[in-house]
């Protein structure tokens, strides 16, 4: 879509999915904005690994969103074209005094008026030439070796340099997409990282209102992508790109006028890493459960039994697990037939190769079949138990799916699934519900733990049914989608009316009087 010099109500600022990758997301995101076809505009900023173009869009964008920029958040050409800036000596030493105070404030607070004076010349007046001032000049490099000495001097500088480098570059191309952001009077992020760091510096800079949905803690995600990562093995190293993770992630839980996560267990993991708990609110995800009652009906009644694993063919999903599991199942009860439906994506065929080899070498060809994308409807009517693998979710849809089709469910301890599946006790217990389950929960990674209570269901009609009962209430109750959309109208409404009753301070005379 071309840019536009529009202002819309909400503008989306999304990292690495929406509208060019598929996923739960992806697909909250769709979904929000389809919620308010009538009642609110929309545009969406989508930072992207690579260079996109929009017919490599995967969603058909809703007729209320009126714009879409992406931008590759790696792309540095912009800073390696530029020329840097050379300060006078008085704008050299305040400059870099700012940037002391900022560095060694840890995202502890708000930004400072000198802070937010700083940021707001290089977005409007230095732009790249001050990224490129601290990589070329003789007084940048030095500035980069006395932090280097007051933080990792133990070990070896170049490869804290170009570490440092690394991360630097990636920031610096953040801040420089602040001036080709929609305009938008909210600007609603669906993590922190660097999308949430785009929202909350409207807020910082511009006094513009913002909204953060955090879907998985990003912070422990990036963690855990790089405590696997082969490049970068030395402790240190991997401990700046952490600490910068946690700095920012601090900051925007302290700047951002709504902070929401989708369960309650990332609301304690919020608050360990720094939010203050009472800001936090829990809006969770929620479906049309009348859209899955074609599927409801009495589950383990007959044999073969059927089995399934809803999901794209990825190792986050474990799959292998899944065919494990379905091994051991087989010995315990012999008819039984299983389904693992999903798109196989181009990126992971050999992850897909590999769980073929699986299941012929377990001699599973007769009983387990990869379907592909489908009508998972019809599938949920068809499976006695729904089987979820995953290593890694935040409150994955596919479990209220099954839930709202009345189908049992043995999931991993991953995300929302224990709270989808146990209940809540402390929001649950004025319901006749309580916390009674609507399935097992298993160990990541236990294929045996899988099977075991997998069978324990099967086995047990009157369990998989009650539990399918559960489901059925729990989903209704919950987790639907109006609830959402009532709770977002709320935030949005509340914060569109919100007028600025102070008056923005004159930053200019602030930064005169702090030079003076």
């Amino acid at each position: 879509m071309t840019q536009g010099n529009i202002e819309t109500d909400i503008c989306l600022v999304i990292e690495g999915s929406y509208p060019f990758v598929t996923g739960g997301v992806a697909t909250w995101t769709q979904r929000l904005c389809e919620y308010f076809n009538k009642e609110f505009t929309f545009s969406i900023f989508a930072l992207t690994a690579g260079d996109k173009t929009d017919d490599e869009m995967r969603y058909t964008l809703p007729e209320n969103v009126k714009e879409c920029r992406h931008y590759n958040l790696f792309d540095n050409s912009e800073l390696k074209a530029a020329k840097p800036v050379n300060f006078d000596k008085n704008e050299l030493l305040w400059n870099y005094d700012v940037i002391r105070t900022l560095i060694s404030s840890h995202g502890d607070r708000i930004l400072k008026p000198e802070e937010v004076y700083l940021l707001e010349e290089i977005i409007e007046n230095y732009q790249a030439g001050f990224f490129k001032h601290f990589m070329t000049t003789e007084s940048g490099f030095k500035f980069i070796t006395e932090l280097y000495g007051k933080t990792f001097g133990d070990y070896g500088f170049l490869k804290y340099y170009y570490n440092w480098r690394d991360i630097y570059l990636v920031f610096s191309r953040t801040i420089l997409l602040m001036d080709k952001m929609p305009k938008a009077k909210i600007y609603h992020s669906v993590t922190t990282g660097f999308a949430g760091l785009l929202a909350c510096l409207q807020t910082a800079l511009y006094n513009k209102k913002s909204i953060i949905t955090e879907h998985g803690i990003y912070v422990q995600e990036r963690t855990f992508e790089l405590s696997e990562s082969e490049w970068l093995k030395d402790f240190y190293l991997r401990k700046m790109w952490i600490d910068f993770y946690k700095v920012t992630s601090r900051w925007q839980y302290r700047t951002v006028d709504k902070l929401v996560t989708i369960f309650y267990g990332n609301k304690l993991l919020e608050k360990e890493y720094g939010a203050d708990e009472e800001r936090i609110q829990v809006i969770s995800n929620g479906i049309n459960p009348e859209r899955f009652s074609p599927a409801i009906r009495k589950r383990a009644i007959e044999k073969p039994y059927h089995l399934g694993l809803v999901g794209r063919v990825d190792p986050i999903k474990d799959v292998k697990t899944f065919i494990n599991a379905i091994a051991i199942i087989k010995t315990l009860i012999p008819e039984i037939k299983a389904w693992i439906c999903g798109p196989i994506e181009e990126d992971q065929r050999v992850y897909y190769n590999e769980c073929l080899s699986m299941v012929e070498m377990l001699e599973l060809e007769d009983i387990i079949t990869f379907t592909g994308p489908v009508n998972v409807i019809d599938y949920y009517r068809k499976f006695d138990v729904l089987l979820l693998t995953s290593v890694k979710e935040a409150m994955p849809l596919v479990v209220m799916e099954a839930m709202a089709s009345g189908l049992p469910v043995v999931a991993t301890n991953v995300g929302a699934c224990s709270e989808l599946l146990n209940g809540i006790p402390t929001i649950e217990k004025a319901s006749a519900l309580g916390n009674v389950a609507a399935g097992e929960i298993a160990t990541v990674l236990d294929a045996y733990d899988l099977a075991v209570k997998t069978v324990r269901i099967l086995n047990n009609p009157a369990l998989a049914n009650r539990m399918s009962n559960i489901g059925i209430r729990r989903i209704k109750q919950f987790y639907t989608s109006q609830m959402v959309k009532d709770e977002y109208e709320k935030i949005y409404t509340s914060l569109l009316e919100d007028k600025q009753t102070e008056e923005i301070p004159d930053l200019d005379s602030i930064i005169a009087t702090l030079k003076s």
